[in-house]
């Protein structure tokens, strides 16, 4: 076991060019108010091109569980004493409740790129337009086995000292709090670093209750799934055939007004490609590529016009975590834009305020809250500021 800590403390100080959901990769190394942590691990990065029954459904019982904010206790992960926790290039691989996991540590940052931008947007936006900071914990944050528990930072004291310092006008939705009354649901992937679609509608949820806009029961939604799933993490361990050797069901949901959205397609810099009645996309192997359902992957724009008639238009500012959420909102707004932090080409602010746009919502996990992608935000900012946005839809083209 000694040596196994050895191993895992060494190979968290290494940079991953895979994992995460970094694009540069590197943690924030300015000075910092965040809380301390013994040993910080560098942010990971991850690859641009990563990429009904009836009755009361599990989720639904869930949900009238105790909503406390109460420190919650992580012993619904059963840890198989009898088999020895492994490391490959920084993550951990363990096996609970009979089944393998694999985990990215997470080793802080100081957020202050990300509380600069917010606080920055924030301040050049009407009053009238919320905000709100939605950032997701990784998996470690509640499944890491207690004698590794000093190799990854508290995530949700990182993400409440971001809060703190996030000016008035801009909600802080804690989904970590949350997340950790459902850890014993199937909310994380095992194998992809990712959080499942369950996770997702479980931020979402918090997401219409801070916005005030209505949120359908899970009952409405129609789960789908994916069958013998194996994700990034097969490749992020260097191939650990445990991980490979047991699959796991990715499940996500369809809200009951999907027959009657639209969905339009832009390219980086928002022109139109084209226009569809398909959200849920399968691209490729669906048994390795199932997180990509969720519109097909981060280099484009999306736009969702729903047959909610509230007035209120949503812009999705996100990393990869963000892409399972929106669709979960289906009937919480009229519209609802997506941006990927990483590659959207024109200027933010006069992209809100061209398309009238009444909510912004950072959703995004926390190695991009807190490492190198945190630094793109700043740029959307200020680029192209002399930039005229148009969009370019044409609703003859549609499919």
């Amino acid at each position: 076991m000694k040596k196994t800590l050895a191993v895992l403390l060494a190979a968290m100080l290494c940079t991953c060019m895979f994992s995460g959901c970094g694009k540069d990769g590197g943690k924030d190394e300015n000075s910092t108010s965040a809380p301390a942590v013994e040993s910080k691990a560098e942010s990971k990065t991850e690859s641009k091109t990563e990429d009904a029954s009836s009755g009361e459904s599990k989720s639904e019982q869930a949900s009238k569980a105790d909503e406390s904010s109460e420190e919650v206790s992580k012993d619904y992960a059963e840890i198989d004493k009898e088999y020895e926790y492994t490391t490959e290039n920084g993550i951990i691989v363990v096996k609970t409740n009979g089944h393998y996991r694999a985990m990215e540590m997470f080793g802080g940052g100081t957020g202050d790129a990300y509380v600069d931008a917010l606080n920055s947007l924030r301040s050049k936006l009407d009053s009238s337009i919320k905000m709100y900071s939605v950032i997701a914990p990784l998996a470690s944050e509640f499944y890491t086995p207690d004698d590794f528990s000093e190799r990854t930072a508290d995530q949700k004291a990182f993400i409440d000292d971001v809060a703190d310092r996030l000016n008035d006008g801009i909600a802080y939705v804690d989904i970590d709090t949350v997340l950790a009354q459902h850890a014993d649901e199937d909310i994380y992937c095992r194998t992809d670093h990712h959080w499942m679609p369950l996770g997702a509608f479980y931020a979402a949820q918090e997401l219409a209750k801070a916005a005030g806009t209505d949120f359908k029961p899970m009952s409405t939604f129609t789960p789908q799934t994916i069958n013998d799933f194996v994700g990034t993490m097969y490749a992020f361990t260097d191939g650990d055939i445990n991980i490979k050797n047991d699959p796991e069901d990715f499940t996500y949901y369809v809200p009951d007004n999907y027959a009657q959205c639209d969905f339009d397609f832009y390219d980086t810099s928002f022109n139109f490609d084209y226009s569809s009645k398909n959200y849920f996309k399968e691209i490729g192997d669906p048994q390795s590529n199932a997180y990509l359902t969720f519109f097909g992957g981060d280099e484009q724009i999306v736009k969702i016009r729903s047959n909610v008639k509230n007035g209120r238009k949503l812009l999705v500012v996100k990393d990869s975590y963000g892409n399972a959420v929106p669709s979960n909102l289906m009937n919480s707004f009229e519209e609802i834009y997506i941006i990927d932090m990483r590659y959207f080409n024109l200027n933010l602010v006069n992209f809100i305020n061209t398309l009238g746009i009444t909510d912004v919502a950072f959703v995004m996990c926390v190695f991009s809250a807190f490492g190198g992608n945190s630094y793109d935000l700043p740029n959307l900012i200020t680029q192209n500021p002399d930039e005229a946005i148009v969009d370019t839809y044409d609703k003859n083209t549609e499919e």
